[in-house]
């Protein structure tokens, strides 16, 4: 299933992008629909594969709209013959060019032993069971060649119990320790420093995280919550590469 839906997600991506320039966007179409987001403008504008339909971007949201901009609807388009949804592989295209602006350096590295065949990043809360049960699998992936790189995603916001936590974590001396003692329950030492938590916290609202553990490959394909390390590194291997 895992094999499936992400070779689905790839060919819609490929689609959508030869698709897209079957036909011309009106010119006038994000003026009209100013009035109805507050008077900004999409961040792009781009065709379907329906005629006279056209995908709308307002930073992370994806809405729908016929040339005239008299009709909208927000939902994922879908192809069935492909059993694909484009507007998942619109989303992953533009997390794949978020994913290029990641400083790797920011992050909590836990890398590969041997060859490294994949980089996951992992949007973490510490107090998050799940993420806490993700961390125990990261010996294992790391075993099977997977690098992980964790971005903090303090669920509560910044200024949070879990954001604190986690800015001892990033300014500790030895973070992948810090995050394996905070994962355990153990206190560590209360720490100040310059850290990209809040950065981290807002790069993931932006991607569409709502939920952790969140992981995200370079290529942009966005795997929700707990996998143990096996499935993960199955559905990475199954995944076709991004172009």
């Amino acid at each position: 299933m895992y094999k499936k839906t992400i070779m689905g997600v790839m060919v819609g991506i490929a689609l959508a992008t030869s698709l897209a320039m079957a036909e011309d966007v009106p010119a006038d179409l994000g003026d009209k629909l100013k009035p109805m987001f507050g008077g900004s403008a999409p961040d792009s504008l781009k065709a379907t594969p329906l005629a006279n339909i056209f995908e709308a971007k307002f930073g992370g949201e994806i809405i729908y709209v016929s040339g005239d901009a008299r009709y909208v609807f927000v939902g994922d388009l879908i192809d069935a013959q492909t059993k694909s949804s484009l507007t998942e592989a619109s989303r992953s295209a533009d997390r794949q060019g978020i994913m290029k602006t990641i400083d790797a350096s920011k992050t909590i590295e836990f890398k590969a032993k041997g060859d490294e065949k994949h980089v996951l990043y992992v949007f973490t809360d510490v107090d998050c069971p799940f993420c806490v049960k993700m961390h125990k699998e990261v010996p294992a992936l790391n075993e099977a060649g997977v690098t992980v790189r964790y971005l903090a995603y303090p669920r509560a916001g910044v200024g949070s119990p879990a954001y604190k936590k986690m800015v001892n974590i990033w300014c500790a001396d030895n973070k992948q320790e810090a995050m394996t003692k905070v994962k355990n329950g153990e206190t560590i030492e209360t720490k100040e420093c310059t850290n990209p938590v809040a950065d981290d916290f807002a790069l993931g609202q932006k991607l569409g995280v709502n939920g952790t553990p969140a992981l995200v490959t370079a290529d942009g394909l966005m795997i929700p919550g707990f996998r143990p390390a096996a499935d993960l590194v199955k559905m990475l291997d199954a995944a076709p590469k991004a172009k």
